[in-house]
This record gives structure tokens, C-alpha cells and sequence, in this order.
């Protein structure tokens, strides 16, 4: 279904903390906790994608995942999942990132910053 006409851009980001959405990117609260990224990616025409994610850790996805978008001006969620935190004095106040990096079939990234205060 890759069309060489198509572009992506992103519509939308999100951050939920134990499957609760999150205000501000920020979460408070007992650790560890499951953090999902959300992110929206619409085309302009039906199309396919190629993605990967990456870690203010230093951590990534082991492959290139991929997914079909059927409609064109329709948003297709991507997500992100990672278990992070501990009651220790370097989870009081964390702050970190997660990357998504579009390869195809234009290049685009999208980051979503975030705030971790574990009790």
C-alpha cells in the first residue's frame, strides 16, 4: 500500500501513567509505574509507516515496527510503553523523554518530554 505521493505529519501526543491520562506530561504518584506515549499519525492518502522509538535512558526498540494507514486524514495511534521508577531520591523529580522516529514514508520525529515524581 506505500505510495511515494504520501506524507505524515503527527496530530496529536499523550502520556498515560497506569492507564490513566496524565495532565501536563506529569506524573505523581507511587513507583514504579507504566508509562504509555501516545502519539497520533494521520497521511494525506492511505499508506504505510515505518517506526522506531528511543529513550532519554539510552534505550530503543530492538526492530522497526510498521503500520498501515488505510485513510488519509484519519489519525492512527502509536504507542509506547516503559515501567519506570523506584521510591529512591532519583525518581523524586525525573525528567525524561521518548522519541518516536518515522523512517518512511517521509522522515519525522516526534518527542514527548515528561515529569516523574514517585512517592
Amino acid at each position: 500500500m506505500p505510495s511515494s505521493n504520501a506524507t505524515i505529519r503527527i496530530g496529536g501526543e499523550s502520556l498515560r501513567a497506569n492507564g490513566l491520562l496524565t495532565q501536563g506530561f506529569q506524573y505523581t504518584g507511587p513507583c514504579p509505574v507504566e508509562l504509555q506515549f501516545g502519539w497520533g499519525v494521520i497521511a494525506n492518502q492511505p499508506t504505510s509507516v515505518t517506526y522506531t522509538f528511543s529513550r532519554s535512558d539510552g534505550g530503543h526498540s530492538s526492530r522497526t515496527m510498521g503500520a498501515d494507514l488505510p485513510q488519509p486524514s484519519r489519525s492512527y495511534p502509536v504507542y509506547d510503553k516503559w515501567l519506570l521508577g523506584a521510591h529512591k531520591p532519583q525518581f523524586a523529580n525525573y525528567s525524561g523523554w521518548v522519541d518516536l522516529s518515522i523512517n518512511g514514508p517521509n522522515h519525522l520525529e516526534g518527542r514527548i518530554k515528561f515529569t516523574l515524581h514517585c512517592r
